[in-house]
């Protein structure tokens, strides 16, 4: 406090101006702490819902690649049957 509000006992319209712009700072500092509470925790549940989904599908993935690599073996397979088959064909002929 100021000499000037230790000495007046009225209170004036600048001391409630003062407290009023006071109060407004501290209520605007409130609100933006909690503005950024609220964006980090909605981030934070983004990051967390997505990295469940992603662990839930794994197994899923897992077993699409697995059918995918024994379809594409079996593929390999066939056309080195057919490769082979026609070779002797040519051969013979």
């Amino acid at each position: 406090m100021d000499k000037n509000q230790r000495i007046r006992s009225n209170i004036t319209n600048y001391d409630v101006l003062r407290a009023v712009k006071a109060e407004i700072k501290q209520s605007e500092a409130r609100i933006t702490r909690r503005i950024y509470t609220v964006a980090i925790l909605s981030v934070a549940t983004i990051i967390l819902v997505l990295m469940l989904i992603i662990t839930s599908q794994t197994p899923t993935m897992r077993d699409y690649a697995a059918e995918a690599m024994k379809r594409s073996f079996e593929a390999e397979r066939s056309v080195k049957m057919i490769d082979e088959t026609l070779n002797e064909y040519i051969l013979k002929q």
